[in-house]
C-alpha cells in the first residue's frame, strides 16, 4: 500500500501510570493547502486511519483505550488543542474502548474526520453563522491535527495501566488505503 507521508503523526505510545491522556507531539499542518486549514481535501469524507506500531500489554489491571483526531493552534498538541472525536470500541464493564486483545501489532482501525463546522460551536458561536475578523481568525490558527490516546478507565483503583504500545496515524481517503496524496498537499511526485 502507498501512504503519502506528509499525512502521517505519531508513533504515539500509550499513556503511563495514572495519565488519562496523551497528545501526539507531530501533527499535519493543514495550512499550507487552501490558506485556511478546514478547506484541505476536496469535499470527500476523510479518515484517520490508526495503526499499531508496537502492541500494547498491560500490567496487573485491566485499561481500556479511546484513540482521537485533534486540531489545535499549536504544532505539538497539549490539553487546549479540540477533540473532533473518538473511537469507540466494545463495551467492557462500565467503560467503552478497545482492550489489550483489540490492540496487538499490525491493527488497522478507522474514524472518520468530521465537519469542521462542529468544533467551531466552543469558540465562535455558530459558525459559520458568526463571521466576524476574530472569528475567522480563531478558525485559520486551528490549523495542526494530531492524535490522542484517552483511558477512559484511568481514576479506577488499582490503576489501569498499559506497559508499552503505540501508534501511529494518517489521513486517507478511503478504507482501502488510498492516500490522499496531492488532493490536500502539493505532490510530491514528479514524471520524467
Amino acid at each position: 500500500m502507498i501512504y503519502d507521508i506528509g499525512t502521517e503523526v505519531g508513533p504515539l505510545s500509550a499513556p503511563g501510570s495514572g495519565v488519562p491522556i496523551v497528545y501526539s507531539a507531530s501533527s499535519i499542518d493543514l495550512a499550507p493547502n487552501d490558506g485556511v486549514p478546514a478547506l484541505f481535501g476536496t469535499g470527500e469524507r476523510l479518515y484517520m486511519q490508526f495503526e499499531v506500531t508496537t502492541a500494547f500489554t498491560i500490567g496487573d489491571s485491566a485499561p481500556i483505550a479511546n484513540f482521537g483526531v485533534a486540531i489545535s493552534s499549536a504544532a505539538t498538541l497539549t490539553n487546549d488543542a479540540h477533540i473532533l472525536a473518538m473511537t469507540g470500541g466494545s463495551i467492557t464493564g462500565d467503560y467503552i474502548g478497545f482492550d489489550v486483545g483489540d490492540l496487538t501489532l499490525g491493527t488497522l482501525f478507522h474514524l472518520p474526520i468530521p465537519s469542521w463546522e462542529d468544533i467551531m460551536e466552543k469558540d465562535a458561536a455558530a459558525w459559520p453563522g458568526t463571521t466576524t475578523s476574530g472569528t475567522l481568525d480563531t478558525f485559520r490558527k486551528l490549523r495542526y491535527m494530531g492524535i490522542v490516546i484517552s483511558i477512559p478507565n484511568s481514576n479506577e483503583a488499582p490503576t489501569p495501566t498499559f506497559t508499552e504500545g503505540a501508534v501511529k496515524a494518517r489521513i486517507i481517503k478511503d478504507h482501502a488505503g488510498t492516500a490522499i496524496l496531492s488532493n490536500i498537499y502539493p505532490s510530491r511526485m514528479t514524471v520524467d
